[in-house]
């Protein structure tokens, strides 16, 4: 079997990309190791302006909108210092600065968009097992519950996550930073309005963010030192929520009860290639970025719109050069974000903590600057590919 695509990994990249090519005339295919309808995901997704253009641009914002909560604001802080900076959607003229939307909705809306189209053929459940390449193609080897296949591809996108299969056929060596640390993710339930504020408050060892959910509840994500990670979630979940209230404090008023809690290590990875002959890795499977600032899926979205661009404008030879480019510096600008910036809070030195006080203050009554920053956050800054782009209503 031939086709133009073969994108392997059906989870939000790699769903997100079969519907973004499902409008072209070329012939793909989806392969996914999971069920359909029957992957569980208890992260809390953060998505940029740029990602819910791009979401809109596909015509699945409409089956997510009723589950996501929009940011008016992000407050970011240092806890035990002076200073804070404060983003605004009217301030950097959007409506939201981004949403908040539980990663089931959106692994459910994907998913039902492309049970209800014929141009992708979907291979699900089914295993990659071999994958050689020729001059002009690849050749893959896929595990059916039936049989083994032998299909054919063009281009061929690695979407299949952090331990990719793709990464490991293809013998492409990693980097692999170790954080020594992970990520408590839970909802909090408050006894009133978070007003659609975003909450990023740093300390010495970690971040807690607080992120405004549909009602009056918000995506906790606590990310420390692995010991205290398994401190926090050995405390039963009125000494939890006590806690989290004394850590965090009280601008979104007295917390009132916590969900389920769900732990992850944090982890840093980037491939040492994202383009080998006819393979593309995209996603976790070229960059695993840690949770803070929310840059992880939404550096995998804005590849994704110039990916589509970069075939659409030239399917027969893509300027793979204009997308590494691009992926180049986005992933710089997403690292610079996600990492540097818990970096500089962790820095206990007087003289560093002074700074980082004077210079988020500046920031804070700096308009232009503020814009700038907001711009880089939501994934709008430089020139954008046309899914980024806001849908003509």
């Amino acid at each position: 079997m031939q086709y133009d695509i073969i994108i392997i990994g059906g989870g939000m990249v790699g769903g997100s990309l079969a519907c973004a090519l499902q409008e072209t005339t070329l012939r793909i295919a989806l392969v996914d190791a999971a069920p359909l309808n029957t992957r569980h995901d208890s992260r809390l997704i953060a998505l940029n302006y740029g990602s819910y253009c791009l979401l809109d641009n596909l015509g699945i914002w409409q089956a997510l909108s009723s589950h996501a909560a929009p940011i008016q604001q992000v407050h970011i802080s240092d806890r035990g210092h002076f200073g804070k900076i404060r983003l605004k959607a009217e301030e950097a003229g959007v409506h939201a600065l981004g949403y908040v939307v539980p990663a089931q909705d959106i692994n459910m809306a994907l998913n039902n968009a492309l049970a209800k189209q014929n141009r992708v053929t979907m291979f699900r459940p089914a295993k990659l097992k071999q994958l050689t390449q020729t001059e002009t193609h690849a050749n893959l080897i896929v595990e059916t519950e039936t049989a083994n296949l032998e299909l054919e591809g063009k281009i061929i996108i690695g979407a299949d996550g952090t331990h990719s299969t793709v990464r490991e056929l293809l013998n492409i060596e990693t980097q692999t930073t170790q954080c020594e640390q992970s990520a408590i993710v839970t909802i909090t339930e408050l006894q009133r309005s978070h007003q659609g504020i975003a909450y990023e408050r740093f300390h010495s060892s970690g971040a807690i963010a607080m992120l405004p959910l549909v009602g009056d509840r918000t995506a906790t994500i606590w990310t420390d030192d692995n010991q205290a990670i398994q401190d926090l979630l050995q405390l039963d979940d009125s000494s939890f929520l006590k806690t989290l209230q004394t850590q965090f404090g009280y601008r979104l008023g007295r917390l009132k009860q916590i969900g389920q809690r769900h732990t992850y290590p944090l982890h840093m990875l980037k491939s040492a290639q994202t383009i080998k002959q006819h393979v593309v890795l995209m996603g976790n499977a070229a960059h695993t970025l840690l949770p803070l600032a929310a840059q992880g899926l939404n550096l995998a979205l804005s590849e994704i719109a110039m990916l589509v661009q970069c075939i659409t404008d030239n399917p027969d030879e893509p300027n793979w050069q204009t997308y590494l480019s691009w992926q180049e510096k986005q992933q710089s600008n997403s690292t610079r974000l996600s990492h540097q910036l818990p970096k500089l809070f962790s820095e206990d030195f007087s003289l560093v903590t002074i700074a980082r006080q004077i210079g988020m203050i500046g920031l804070d009554i700096c308009p232009a600057a503020k814009k700038h920053f907001a711009w880089q956050a939501m994934g709008k800054a430089g020139q954008l590919p046309r899914l980024l782009l806001e849908k003509v209503k």
